[in-house]
């Protein structure tokens, strides 16, 4: 990785570098986060992260709540459900504990993933 950009970065959009993450590495933050724009993760949340923007949650992030994002993309350790409006991505290194919901989902080598998947646009009554 290139100084604290991720390998996702670009790829679906530009996020910010770890330096500029809304929740450090080390860092610990508990509630619920609105994720407005591009947001990045490195370190813990404990809690809710919601909103119309594209989550990535960084090699060293944590995560232990739902997410409900217009896109999201981990290298990092996520541990609850996933629900994800446009696009979900589980880089190289991912760890993730939950059920997800997606139109479309790239699985990369070495992620880890144990829950069940719901794929495809959800139909309407």
């Amino acid at each position: 990785m290139n100084q604290g950009r991720s390998s996702l970065s670009g790829r679906f959009g530009e996020f910010p570098d770890a330096q500029d993450a809304l929740v450090p590495e080390g860092g610990v933050f508990e509630g619920q986060v609105a994720v407005a724009g591009p947001t990045r993760i490195d370190g813990t949340v404990r809690g809710t992260l919601r909103g119309s923007g594209a989550l990535l949650i960084g090699p060293n992030g944590q995560v232990e709540g739902k997410i409900d994002c217009a896109e999201v993309m981990s290298e990092g350790a996520v541990t609850g459900p996933i629900i994800a409006e446009h696009r979900a991505c589980l880089g190289s290194g991912a760890h993730f504990e939950g059920d997800l919901t997606a139109p479309v989902l790239e699985v990369h080598d070495e992620a880890v993933w144990i829950g069940r998947a719901r794929i495809g646009r959800p139909t309407r009554d």
